[in-house]
């Protein structure tokens, strides 16, 4: 009876062990982050996009990438990649923490940078979640 008792002891234990790793697993492959929004802005009022277009002017001086994030995870991160004619400017890590959450980047704008522009978002585990493409002009 004994030998019983305790062979049931070691197979619930193994089960519970596999259970618990299947759990995680399965957590970490759905958790799922993505962008609700996306924007290119002039500025940013009240975690808000203003003044947004897809076409800038070369003297804008300064624009923002305004992201609304979606997360089954969090706290997290995702990056803003901003490329400009193809070749990485700037990569922005931001903080996620909560399931909604609105965040920007920022980056200052040359007048000899006229050409296309993307910036590019990728969440925390490196996955391209969404981007969006403008010109300066």
């Amino acid at each position: 009876m004994k030998n019983k008792s305790a062979l049931f002891f070691r197979l619930t234990s193994k089960m519970s062990s596999v259970i618990l790793i299947l759990l995680i697993f399965s957590t970490a492959v759905l958790a799922k982050t993505e962008v609700l929004r996306i924007n290119i802005a002039k500025d940013i009022e009240n975690l808000k996009p203003v003044k947004t277009g897809k076409s800038f002017d070369n003297s804008v001086g300064k624009l923002y990438c305004f992201t609304e994030i979606k997360t089954d995870e969090y706290p997290t991160k995702v990056v803003h990649v901003w490329l400009y004619n193809d070749n990485i400017i700037a990569e922005v890590p931001l903080e996620v923490n909560s399931t909604t959450w609105r965040t920007y980047s920022s980056k200052k704008i040359l007048p000899k940078w006229v050409g296309n522009w993307k910036v590019e978002i990728y969440s925390n585990d490196g996955e391209l979640i969404d981007s969006t493409e403008f010109s300066i002009k």
